[in-house]
C-alpha cells in the first residue's frame, strides 16, 4: 500500500457544508446547526434528508442499468461473483488477485506492473455487483461488503492537491460517477450499514468528484465519461450550490464535442470500434438520466446519436460482429450496451431492430455495400445474411487516438466465417504482443524494406480534420464495388522510407462466371527509384494453412476456406510464418480484447517481393464453401504500375478480363 499522510476524504465538515445551498427546501434544519457549529448535529441532519430526497424509484427507471465491465471468472454466475467480491478476490484487466482482510487500492499483482490493472480496479465495477445482489435478495451481507469497499478505498485513496493520483484519473473519476457509484448508493442507501458517517463521507467523495471533473478533465473519449460522470453527480445531489452549474457545464460541453469528436458520417473520431461504443453509450446514459428526471435535455444531443448507432449496423460482420478497428473489439453488435436503446429510441430504425434480434425482427438495410467518406472504411458485401461475402477496406485518415499503423488494411469474412484477420486489440501494456498489435507488421497490408507505416511520427490533430472527407476513391454497382487509397506518409522508424502505397480492391460480387471474389492492386511508388523489399502480410484466421508458389490456402477441414493467389514476378517468393517471436513478431492474433496473454498464433501469408522502382502486384482474394475450391488457376498482370489489365485464367478454360478503367467510370 502507498504511504498515506492523511486519511480521505480530503474535505473537512466546515467545506463540505460550505458547499451545501442551505436554501433547498428540507435543509433548514442542517443550516442552523452549522450556524452554531454543531457540525455532528448537521451530519446526522444531512444523512436523514439524503434518506428522504433520494428517488431511487426514478433512478432505477433507467434502461441502462444493465451491469456493464463485468469479469467472470470461467463458469462463474452472477450468484458466485457476488460471494467472490464478499471474499475479496477481485478481478482487474482480467487478471484476479485475491486480497486478504482489506484490498489495497494501489496494489498491482500482474508480472510486468501494468499500469492498468490498478487503475481499471478503481473503477468500481464490483460495487455494482453487491448492491445488484443486494436488491434481489435483500441480504445485508452485500450492502456491508459495498461499505467496507467504500470504507477501505475512501480513506486510503486521497484526492490528490495536483497531479493524476493512481485512484484519481480523471477517467476513472468520471466512470465511478456516472457507473457503480450512483447505482450502490441508489441500491444501498436505505440499508443499516450506510450510516451518518458512511452517507457523509461519501457526499465529502462527490464533491471532490465533482470538482476534479469541472476543473481538470481532459478531451477524446474521456471527456464524455467525465461529463457523463460531473452529469451525474450535478442531477443526483442537488444539495451542492454548483450542482446546476455542474450539470449545465457538462451538457454544454457534450453538445459541444458532438461536431468534434463525430465525423459526419457516423464514427467518431478515434475510428475505433470499442471507443466508438463508448462514445455512444455514455451520451445515452447522460439523456436517459435527464428524462428518468424529467429534466429538459438538448434534441441535438438526441438526434445526433441516430447517425452514429447506425454505423455498428453498416459495419457489421455477417456473424453479427463488429471489425476490430484501431484499438477495438470484435464486439457482437446485438450484445452492445447501446443497441437497445438505440433501437428503443429511433423505433422508425428498422435495421436497429433487426441488429438487436438478430435477425428475427426488423429489416437490414436496404443497401449492401457502404462508404464512410469521411473516416474511409469501405465496406463491401452481398447480402446481409450470415452466408453473405463481406469485406472491409480501411483507406481513411489516421484518427485522433487509439491509432493503428494500419492503412489499406483489409478484412474478409465470408460464409460464416472471418477468413482473413488481424492482429487485432491487445491490452495497453509494454509486451511485444502489444507493439505487435499497433504495428503494420500485424495487419494486410505491406512493409517497406521490413519497415511499418508511421503516421505517428509527424502526426498533429487538427480541428477541421472531422470535416474533410477521405482521400480515396469509391465506385459501385449490383456487379462489383471498387475502393481506391493511397498511403504516402513514411515507414520506418522517423518515416525516412518514402515510398507511395496505393491500393485498389475490386469486389467482384455478381460475376457470371465466378463466386464472389476479390482483386487487391498494389503499386509501389519508390521516391528515390532505387530497389526496395516489400512483404505484403496476409493474416488468415485459421488453425493451418499452406503455400504452394504463387498460391497459398487455408487448410480448414469443415467449413469456408480462403485461397490467395498473386501474380508471377521476378524474385517473389512466399511462406507462411506462425507464432514467430524471432527477429521479430509475426503470425498472431489476439482471443480476448484487454486480457494480459490473450493471444494465439495465426498463419501469415508473406509474399516477398524485391524489386527496383515502381512495381505493381496483384492478389487475388477468393473465399470457397465448404467443399468448393477456388476455380482460378492464374493471375495473369504484368508489374508495370501503369498497366491496368489483369487476366484471370480460370481451371475450365475461360479467362476473366479485367480492366481498372471500367470500374473507375462506373459511379454509384
Amino acid at each position: 500500500m502507498e504511504n498515506q499522510t492523511q486519511s480521505g476524504p480530503r474535505v473537512s465538515d466546515y467545506e463540505f457544508f460550505t458547499s451545501i445551498n442551505m436554501n433547498l427546501p428540507g435543509l433548514e434544519y442542517v443550516k442552523k446547526a452549522v450556524e452554531s457549529e454543531d457540525f455532528g448535529k448537521a451530519r446526522q441532519l444531512f444523512s436523514e434528508h439524503v434518506r428522504k430526497s433520494l428517488r431511487s424509484d426514478l433512478y432505477f427507471q433507467i434502461p441502462s442499468h444493465e451491469l456493464q465491465n463485468l469479469y467472470y471468472l470461467p463458469g462463474e454466475t452472477m450468484e458466485e461473483m457476488g460471494e467472490r467480491i464478499l471474499s475479496l478476490k477481485l478481478v482487474s484487466c482480467g487478471t484476479p488477485h485475491q486480497f486478504s482482510g482489506m484490498v489495497d487500492w494501489s496494489s498491482n499483482p500482474t508480472f510486468n506492473h501494468y499500469l492498468e490493472w490498478t487503475w481499471q480496479l478503481n473503477r468500481h465495477w464490483e460495487w455494482e455487483v453487491l448492491a445488484r445482489r443486494y436488491r434481489e435478495t435483500g441480504d445485508e451481507k452485500y450492502a456491508e461488503g459495498l461499505v467496507n469497499l467504500f470504507t477501505s478505498w475512501v480513506q486510503q485513496v486521497v484526492v490528490p492537491e495536483s497531479g493524476p493520483g493512481y485512484g484519481w484519473r480523471t477517467i476513472e473519476c468520471g466512470l465511478r460517477m456516472g457507473n457503480a457509484w450512483p447505482y450502490a448508493l441508489h441500491a444501498c442507501y436505505r440499508s443499516p450499514h450506510f450510516t451518518d458517517d458512511v452517507l457523509i463521507d461519501w457526499y465529502k467523495s462527490l464533491l471532490e468528484h465533482a470538482m476534479r471533473l469541472r476543473h481538470h478533465h481532459r478531451q477524446g473519449n474521456w471527456l464524455l465519461m467525465e461529463m457523463n460522470g460531473l452529469s451525474h453527480i450535478g442531477i443526483l445531489c442537488p444539495e451542492f450550490r454548483e450542482a446546476e452549474n455542474w450539470k449545465n457545464y457538462a451538457q454544454e460541453m457534450l453538445i459541444k464535442e458532438l461536431n468534434r469528436q463525430l465525423y459526419p458520417d457516423g464514427f467518431q473520431f478515434e475510428l475505433s470500434t470499442n471507443y466508438h461504443e463508448v462514445t455512444v453509450i455514455n451520451y445515452f446514459q447522460v439523456i436517459q438520466l435527464y428524462e428518468a428526471y424529467r429534466l429538459p435535455i438538448a434534441t441535438e444531443l438526441v438526434n445526433a446519436l441516430e447517425n452514429a448507432c447506425s454505423l455498428h449496423v453498416k459495419l457489421m460482420m455477417p456473424d453479427g460482429r463488429l471489425p476490430d478497428l484501431n484499438d477495438g473489439r470484435w464486439l457482437k453488435v446485438s450484445a452492445a450496451a447501446s443497441t437497445p436503446e438505440a433501437a428503443r429510441r429511433y423505433p422508425h430504425r428498422h435495421d436497429f431492430l433487426w441488429a438487436l434480434t438478430e435477425g428475427q425482427e426488423g429489416k437490414p438495410p436496404i443497401e449492401t455495400s457502404i462508404p464512410f467518406t469521411y473516416s474511409g472504411y469501405y465496406v463491401m458485401r452481398n447480402g446481409w445474411d450470415r452466408q453473405a461475402v463481406w469485406a472491409m477496406f480501411d483507406a481513411g485518415p489516421f484518427g485522433k487516438g487509439h491509432q493503428h499503423e494500419d492503412k489499406l488494411n483489409l478484412l474478409i469474412h465470408a460464409y460464416g466465417k472471418l477468413l482473413l484477420t488481424e492482429g487485432g486489440n491487445y491490452a495497453y501494456d509494454t509486451s511485444e504482443m502489444r507493439s505487435y498489435v499497433e504495428s503494420t507488421r500485424s495487419h494486410n497490408t505491406v512493409l517497406v524494406d521490413g519497415s511499418d507505416q508511421n503516421r505517428r511520427v509527424a502526426y498533429q490533430w487538427k480541428e477541421d480534420d472531422i470535416h474533410l472527407p477521405a482521400d480515396a476513391k469509391w465506385h459501385s454497382s449490383d456487379n462489383f464495388d471498387y475502393a481506391h487509397g493511397s498511403y504516402d506518409e513514411g515507414y520506418g522508424d522517423q518515416a525516412q522510407l518514402r515510398v507511395t502505397h496505393s491500393r485498389s480492391v475490386l469486389f467482384l460480387k455478381n460475376h457470371p462466371l465466378v463466386a464472389p471474389c476479390f482483386l487487391v492492386i498494389d503499386r509501389l511508388t519508390p521516391q528515390d527509384g532505387k530497389e526496395h523489399n516489400y512483404e505484403f502480410l496476409w493474416h488468415l484466421d485459421s488453425e493451418s494453412a499452406v503455400v504452394q508458389g504463387l498460391k497459398s490456402v487455408t487448410l480448414n477441414d469443415e467449413g469456408p476456406n480462403l485461397t490467395l493467389m498473386t501474380n508471377r514476378m521476378e524474385n517473389l517468393a512466399g511462406k507462411i510464418v506462425q507464432g514467430q517471436t524471432e527477429p521479430e513478431w509475426q503470425g498472431w492474433k489476439n482471443t480476448d480484447t484487454f486480457a494480459q496473454g490473450a493471444y494465439a498464433p495465426t498463419p501469415t501469408v508473406i509474399y516477398d517481393l524485391t524489386a527496383e522502382g515502381p512495381v505493381r502486384a496483384v492478389t487475388l482474394l477468393f473465399p470457397t464453401n465448404a467443399g468448393e475450391k477456388c476455380p482460378v488457376a492464374e493471375v495473369e498482370a504484368s508489374g508495370d504500375v501503369r498497366d491496368r489489365q489483369i487476366r484471370l485464367n480460370l481451371l475450365n478454360g475461360q479467362s476473366i478480363v479485367i480492366d481498372e478503367n471500367d470500374y473507375l467510370k462506373n459511379d454509384m
